[in-house]
């Protein structure tokens, strides 16, 4: 079964996250759309209120709205508004026609506001960055060692792993570090089976210096370092475990200019790890 990655939806041939695309750290198995059955032998299922054909028993009618289908065999030799002289703007109800009427108006008000010829007032929804959720575990210390301190002790052993590899060094941002925080939390809450984890259009309301960062995702669990987080003697050797344990996989180094980090360490001693990079 050929996998996708939940946030970009590329394909992948083995469930191995972050993906090589976004660096997302979760895939799902890809799903096949399936076409509606369509009825053999030459049947079609007619419209009762105008008499239109359709292949599919898929209302509302194509035509005139109608929901009620009813199955033959054979479709008609000839349109049977043809037969009765009716036009097709015959059938068009007056609501119809208002209601269009009506899209016609708005279209035209958004037009003359995108061309700055009137100024519309701000429409209600969602705006500002999306708040950080809870999340299980830890965002501040574990043992004697600060996660603080950990985030900053990563983005110096990333840029150094990156100096090496002629990738350059990227400057740490509060904007991308609250975007990672949103991010990795998230990301932790639905693991824990707290949320649905991070969403697409949330994300894009934080104000990042690039219109399409990337995003780095990874967990690292006790069984991949040999140890338990607190059996770590500092916050820079836990940093260079978490990089190695990225930089093992294959990944490849992100191109920008600015970084933000967060690591979190959740319940069972797995260390979730997402950076933001423009």
């Amino acid at each position: 079964m050929e996998w996708r990655c939940e946030w970009c939806e590329k394909p992948h041939e083995e469930n191995d996250p972050p993906c090589d695309n976004c660096g997302h750290g979760t895939f799902e198995k890809a799903v096949t759309q399936v076409n509606h059955e369509v009825v053999p032998g030459g049947t079609v299922w007619v419209c009762q209120d105008c008499g239109r054909s359709h292949q599919r028993n898929s209302p509302p009618c194509k035509r005139c709205g109608g929901a009620d289908l009813e199955l033959r065999e054979g479709p008609p030799e000839t349109d049977p508004l043809d037969e009765i002289g009716t036009r097709w703007l015959d059938v068009i109800e007056p609501k119809y026609v208002a209601g269009y009427a009506a899209v016609a108006v708005l279209l035209g008000v958004l037009l003359l506001s995108v061309v700055g010829v009137i100024s519309l007032p701000t429409l209600g929804g969602a705006s500002g960055p999306p708040a950080v959720p809870d999340a299980p575990g830890s965002a501040d210390t574990v043992g004697d060692l600060s996660l603080a301190d950990v985030e900053s002790a990563y983005v110096t052993e990333l840029n150094d792993r990156r100096a090496n590899e002629g990738a350059g060094t990227l400057t740490r941002n509060a904007t991308a570090d609250e975007a990672a925080a949103y991010y990795n939390k998230a990301t932790v809450a639905s693991a824990a089976g707290d949320g649905d984890g991070p969403d697409r259009a949330a994300f894009s309301r934080f104000p990042l210096q690039c219109d399409r960062p990337s995003v780095v995702s990874y967990r690292v669990a006790p069984e991949r370092t040999g140890q338990s987080v607190t059996d770590f003697e500092s916050e820079g050797a836990l940093a260079t475990e978490l990089v190695d344990s990225y930089v093992e996989r294959g990944n490849a180094f992100r191109s920008g200019e600015s970084i933000g980090v967060d690591v979190h360490v959740a319940p069972d001693d797995t260390v979730f790890v997402t950076y933001v990079v423009c």
